[in-house]
Parts: structure tokens; sequence; C-alpha cells
């Protein structure tokens, strides 16, 4: 599978968790992806999390990098007149939780009216709804100029502190996921298939073809993924099954074909029969035409795995 497919699941399973209100999850989504994959799609989905956890500054970056990436983004430029007002004192909202988090809140509540749809923000009482913003005129004095800045002092040394942690945190991320992969490939090893550690996932590539023809599999194929199953019920990890197809010539490099999605399910009905799975418990997708692991059309009619760590806490 390409870093472009793999990429898009990931941003997919962020954004559901988002949608779910698990936000730690969806951050940890988003840092898997390296920085070649932050697109405007990524950009704007972590501007939206900044500013659901009130992390206004970090929201203003990422909707800076989407602006960057795509001037006339309408949503990265409301966003950020809207994290402006909040800054100036324009922008006021009434309280939704104890005075002590009532400059959180009052962030939160006010660009979660703008990117709703990804989190609910409710109130600090269980059942009650969460309170309206309201636009009210600013009570400014002549002191509030020095206010607001000493304020957005505090605002960035703050965002720089948390940055720092969230940095320290990735780190200590990656190093647990790498030996978890590590420990996946050690665990998936077995004679005829080579599993490649790779960041973030263990890559399983079965050395002979699985498919004669079509999407018929070979017995010995067949009892190779059964084996596979049972050693992946074993495991905590999410498993993706990438179906690949021989390149035509003059045909079609790009795209999938269906044929390719075949050989991924029939394999997953394998794999799944053999570690007492459900069958939704693996995603299928199908590669491009011209992502086939061998250089040899025998070998390219199969299917790899991706092996996931299921995330943890």
């Amino acid at each position: 599978m390409s870093e472009a497919l793999r990429a898009q699941l990931t941003v997919s399973r962020a954004r559901s968790a988002a949608r779910a209100g698990d936000l730690d999850r969806a951050a940890r989504l988003l840092d898997d992806l390296d920085g070649a994959d932050a697109d405007a799609t990524v950009l704007d989905l972590r501007a939206r999390l900044h500013a659901q956890r009130g992390e206004l500054a970090e929201a203003d970056r990422c909707w800076a990098a989407v602006q960057e990436i795509a001037p006339d983004d309408a949503a990265a430029a409301a966003g950020r007149r809207t994290i402006e007002r909040i800054i100036a004192g324009r922008r006021r909202v009434r309280p939704l939780l104890q005075p002590g988090l009532l400059g959180a809140a009052t962030a939160v509540v006010a660009v979660a009216a703008l990117v709703a749809g990804v989190v609910v923000v409710q109130s600090g009482e269980p059942g009650q709804p969460a309170m309206a913003a309201r636009a009210e005129p600013a009570q400014i004095g002549s002191d509030a100029p020095a206010q607001r800045l000493k304020a957005l002092e505090a605002d960035r040394a703050a965002a720089a502190r948390r940055e720092q942690a969230a940095e320290s945190r990735r780190a200590e991320q990656a190093a647990r996921r790498e030996r978890q992969v590590a420990a996946i490939a050690s665990r998936l090893a077995m004679p005829g298939v080579k599993v490649e550690p790779r960041r973030g996932h263990a890559r399983v590539i079965f050395k002979s073809g699985l498919f004669p023809y079509s999407a018929e599999i070979s017995e010995t194929g067949a009892a190779l993924l059964r084996k596979l199953g049972r050693r992946l019920a074993r495991l905590d990890t999410t498993t993706t099954v990438v179906g690949h197809v021989v390149a035509v010539p003059g045909g079609r490099t790009e795209g999938g074909s269906v044929v390719a999605l075949g050989r991924a399910l029939v394999a997953a009905r394998h794999l799944a029969e053999g570690g007492e799975l459900a069958l939704t418990s693996f995603t299928l997708v199908s590669a491009d035409q011209s992502e086939g692991p061998f250089a040899d059309a025998p070998r390219n009619r199969t299917v790899t795995l991706l092996v996931e760590p299921e995330d943890s806490p």
C-alpha cells in the first residue's frame, strides 16, 4: 500500500476518533504522519483538535499553514478571525466551567461554534447543555491593550511549553511504537513469509504468489494465511489486507482493481478462519497496479499485510 493511501486511512481513523470525542487518540494518529503527509486536510484537522482543547496558538499556527497551501480556504480564515477576536477581547462567551477553567472554556466554546461537527462541547455539569456563545460589547479600560499584550505573551509561553511537552510525548510514543512493531515482526516471522518492520507497522510479504489466477487461492497459500491468522489472534493489532495484481502492458497503472480487492477479501477470510476472528476486524484495500511487491508477475498475484499495534492510552 502506498504511503498516500496509508495516510488517508490514518486521517480517516483520526477524524472518526475526533467525532467520537476521543481527542487524544485523534492527535496520536495524526502524530504518526510525517511532515510530507501534512496537507491542508491534515493541518485543518489538527487545528480543530487544538481549538477544541483551547490551544489557540497551536490552532492558529495550523490554520496559518493551511492558508499557505490554500490561500482561499474559508474555514482557516474564519478560524483565525475567531481566535483573533478572542485574544483581542472582542469575542466574549458566557462561562461553561468553574472560574479556574474559564479561560480555556471560553476559548473552546468560541471556536467550537466555528468547528462544529468535529466534537460537541458540553458543560461541566452532566446532562446540562453547553451555554451558547454570545457576542457582547467589550468592557475595555485604558489599560486594556497592555493587559491583552500580557495575556497574549502568556498564551504564547504556555503554547511553547505545551508544544515541548507534546514533542516529548511524540518521541516517547514513537520509540514505544518502534518496539511494538519489532515485537510484531518477530511474532509473525515464519517460513514462506518475509516480515519487514516499517514506520508504524510491520509489512508481511509472501515469498510465493498466493493466487495462480484471478481470485482463486492456492491450497498452500490458504494454509499459510490460516497459520498467520492464528498468530494474529494472539496479538493486539489491526491488520490491513492489501490486494495486488499484475500490471497489464498498456493498461492502467494506478487506481486499483476489482480483482485485487477480491484477493484481499479471500485472504481475509482465511486469516479470520485460522484465528477465529471476525472478518470485519480486517481492513481491505486494493494497491495500485504498479505497486506489486516483486518484479515478476507470478509472485505479484498476491496480497500483503500491514499489521499495526493497537493504539494505547
